[in-house]
């Protein structure tokens, strides 16, 4: 993944997944000390940043999404989509807070209340509302959720869709995706440092190990694929539980782990 110097101005899109955050074998169990760390590596990256470096914040569901989304997906009852999104606003609000304590301005912006889709196209106003909190010098950050689905009532949408479709939008110049390993792994547990659109085809990606409804790491290369591929724009998944990655990858210091990119 090309390297940019550390005066460079534009979009950063930065996804914190939910194994990093929170213990997803468990249920509605946050990993305050990361969530305070992660803060903390964020405020700091910040802080050192030129003017005209932005960044849009996800973060995944964990424990406070998956096991509760698994309930609605076998319902389909109205009560359960809710107490999946309510349940998931529980983890972003620890995230918003943790933040606004390290001095970053931060502001949820929570897909259910800004996301109707189509079947798997989404039409939504989450740009507009992205676009004034980052004109206001505010983070705006989002996360996995269930929405409004013309088709099926309710569906879940994953912070890596969220990624993908930020990135996009907004012409993203970097995008990375924290999880809990050190990027995508081969059959012999070495890390792939490099992925392209074509490798995807032919390659056997194992999902995850904990109770996760929106395909896992499968899901994730799957998507920086296409993005890769139809907007030529690379990402690098990455691990965010090791010290200074989220702080590396924002200063735009070399990261160790798996590159997604069209060649």
């Amino acid at each position: 993944m090309k390297e940019h110097p550390d005066d460079v101005a534009g979009i950063y899109v930065l996804k914190i997944g939910g194994s990093v955050i929170s213990e997803k074998g468990a249920e509605r169990r946050a990993r305050k000390e990361e969530i305070r760390r992660i803060s903390e590596k964020i405020a700091l990256a910040l802080s050192t940043a030129r003017a005209g470096k932005k960044l849009i914040l996800v973060h995944g569901a964990g424990s406070y999404g998956h096991p509760q989304a698994k309930v609605y997906l076998k319902s389909r009852d109205a009560k359960d989509a809710l107490i999946t999104h309510e349940s998931v606003k529980e983890l972003n609000k620890m995230v918003i807070s943790s933040l606004m304590e390290c001095g970053v301005n931060a502001m949820p912006i929570h897909p259910l209340s800004a996301v109707v889709s189509k079947g798997l196209e989404i039409k939504y106003k989450i740009k507009e509302q992205i676009d004034m909190a980052l004109k206001m010098g505010i983070i705006p950050v989002l996360h996995g959720d269930v929405i409004f689905d013309e088709k099926e009532g309710f569906r879940i949408i994953s912070g890596d869709q969220l990624v993908v479709y930020i990135a996009k939008e907004f012409k993203a110049i970097k995008v990375g995706v924290g999880t809990d390993m050190d990027g995508v792994v081969n059959d012999n547990g070495a890390v792939i440092r490099k992925i392209t659109p074509e490798d995807v085809e032919k390659m056997s990606i194992g999902g995850s190990a904990h109770v996760d409804v929106t395909g896992g790491m499968r899901e994730k290369v799957y998507l920086l694929a296409k993005l890769a591929s139809e907007s030529n724009i690379p990402s690098i998944l990455f691990n965010a539980t090791k010290e200074s990655n989220v702080y590396k990858f924002l200063v735009d210091e070399t990261l160790f782990g798996t590159v997604i990119s069209s060649s």
